[in-house]
């Protein structure tokens, strides 16, 4: 684990900011990567994101991640200005810890690969688990890149899930977030929502609908509930 980071650097460095500048829409400076963003991403976050693209659970093109079941391509750099030059790039972790958690499903868990998917259909989640070939949303993830959004996030979640649909969503950018994923639970009725943040700060909750109802509660499970079972 200690020389995961610098194994990632490589390449990163190697593979894929180079497919991401080089990419014909694109043609941006590598130079502008801001290699010290490389220090927000933990070891045990590079190491399963790796997993992932060894695995073939995603492929990459022209900076691109996309999964079997993904409903949109994932990108690891974020973009700075346009009017830097050369355009500032910063690494974006959340997409990282994204495409690891495919590679724990696949590895830890024994999900198929063909049944993973990055982002949700309807773009409230930023990991979907279905089984089978069903379009029925079987685990729901949202990801953050630091401890405290998910615990902001988990607050307000339960504050609304316990509440009918709100007329006007909340002015609060936060707050509104986490009520959307509650809306977006009540959309599709997974069995389990997973919140995860970096370096295995991680909650999974079974999804308990109260009777036909719009409420319910997250009742929190361990993470083997994860455990796919064929049907």
């Amino acid at each position: 684990m200690a020389q995961m980071i610098s194994i990632f650097s490589d390449r990163l460095h190697k593979e894929w900011l180079p497919s991401y500048c080089n990419a014909p829409h694109r043609c941006y400076p590598i130079e502008g990567f801001k290699t010290s963003t490389i220090k927000n991403l933990s070891e045990y976050d590079a190491k399963w994101f790796m997993r992932a693209l060894d695995d073939g659970l995603v492929i990459e093109s022209d900076g691109n991640f996309v999964a079997p079941r993904s409903a949109a391509k994932e990108m690891i750099f974020w973009e700075g200005s346009k009017n830097k030059i050369p355009r500032p790039i910063t690494l974006w972790i959340e997409p990282i810890i994204t495409i690891g958690a495919l590679a724990r499903l696949n590895n830890e868990f024994g999900w198929p690969a063909s049944n993973l998917g990055a982002q949700s259909k309807t773009w409230e989640f930023d990991l979907v688990c279905y089984r089978g070939k069903s379009e029925k949303e079987y685990i729901v993830c949202e990801v953050k890149k630091v401890p405290k959004e998910i615990e902001k996030l988990l607050h307000f979640m339960r504050y609304y899930s316990v509440k009918e649909a709100q007329t006007i969503e909340p002015a609060n950018a936060t707050e509104r977030n986490a009520y959307r994923k509650v809306q977006g639970i009540r959309k599709t009725w997974p069995v389990f929502f997973w919140a995860l943040g970096p370096n295995k700060d991680s909650h999974v909750f079974k999804v308990v609908r109260n009777d036909n109802s719009e409420i319910f509660d997250l009742l929190p499970t361990p993470e083997e509930a994860l455990k796919y079972e064929q049907t």
